[in-house]
């Protein structure tokens, strides 16, 4: 199964203790999704390949997505099928 990264407009909160917490994203089409919870924060690949990211498993909704952020590029992206 293939992956492809989709780079998204991210608000993000920066924290006085240190950190950041994105807050919504925009996606693709102009819609906007709010970040219900954040529930965990690793280190991590994407299936996409490439270089270890900050991956944010993150609430939307009812939904459970992962958002991740490219410390060299300073982006954010998520991840989308190929089929």
């Amino acid at each position: 199964m293939a992956y492809q990264k989709i780079y998204v407009e991210t608000v993000v909160k920066f924290l006085s203790t240190g950190g950041m917490r994105p807050q919504y994203i925009v996606w693709i089409d102009g819609e906007k999704y709010k970040v219900d919870k954040v529930k965990q924060i690793l280190r991590a690949p994407s299936k996409t390949g490439g270089l270890i990211t900050d991956k944010y498993v993150c609430a939307f909704g009812k939904n459970i997505r992962n958002l991740f952020y490219e410390k060299d590029s300073q982006r954010w992206f998520v991840e989308r099928r190929i089929e």
